[in-house]
């Protein structure tokens, strides 16, 4: 089992402050670990790893984001944070600079 899934979240701000520039993202490093223990913790529900991977990257990905563009209050219902991707392999940027957001050990980097 790999110990880091990668996923890439396109960023499309639709706040009145925003200026997107159309190739903002954010780059998710999660630990594998998590997605197991969310199907200990939770095990009535029914959800495939990569549907629980997403889910937990999620408001990492919004924490990011919220910090270099303008987000409305709800960024996941107006498709300002989609298209979540699993990536096979780690970036190129996760080993040139640190992180620009960490919680619970997943890590996000914003990339404009």
């Amino acid at each position: 089992m790999k110990q880091f899934l990668y996923i890439q979240f396109k960023i499309d701000p639709k706040g009145t402050l925003a200026r997107p520039s159309g190739t903002e993202m954010v780059a998710i490093e999660l630990p594998a670990k998590h997605v197991e223990d969310w199907k200990i913790e939770r095990p009535d529900r029914k959800l495939s790893a990569d549907e629980i991977a997403i889910l937990i990257a999620e408001p990492v990905a919004i924490a990011t984001a919220d910090r270099f563009v303008a987000l409305t209050h709800q960024p996941l219902r107006k498709r300002e944070i989609h298209s979540g991707k699993f990536l096979a392999e780690r970036l190129a940027v996760m080993n040139e600079r640190n992180c620009d957001y960490e919680d619970n050990g997943i890590r996000a980097w914003f990339i404009a």
